[in-house]
């Protein structure tokens, strides 16, 4: 999987976490595209960042966080297919409604 596929996916993953929430007010909302606006690699907590458009239109402008395994350094590194959350697990989305924003951390999946 290349990093485009990977966006995409994502986006989607993303919604169907948010149908699966037991909060309604988060199952309203939907994704409607990613985009990466910095890759943070070499910092403490290697994360890209970006801009997402969520909400219950899926046109709102939110912030997210994706967070990397520390041992990628290099945007080259990357392997795209470990940061997308298999369908069958949770507990990787953080999204803060009202602040518009979500951390992604793939690493703390747990099965549902």
């Amino acid at each position: 999987m290349g990093e485009e596929d990977f966006w995409v996916r994502l986006e989607f993953r993303i919604c169907a976490e948010f149908q699966s929430s037991e909060d309604r007010q988060l199952r309203c909302n939907w994704c409607d595209g990613l985009v990466a606006e910095e890759y943070n690699l070499l910092c403490e907590e290697p994360c890209i960042r970006g801009r997402a458009w969520c909400g219950p239109n899926g046109q709102e402008p939110w912030k997210f966080v994706l967070l990397v395994a520390p041992t990628v350094r290099m945007r080259e590194e990357i392997i795209w297919s470990t940061l997308l959350p298999d369908d069958r697990m949770t507990g990787w989305l953080q999204p803060d409604i009202q602040n518009k924003s979500m951390i992604i951390d793939p690493l703390s999946c747990c099965p549902r």
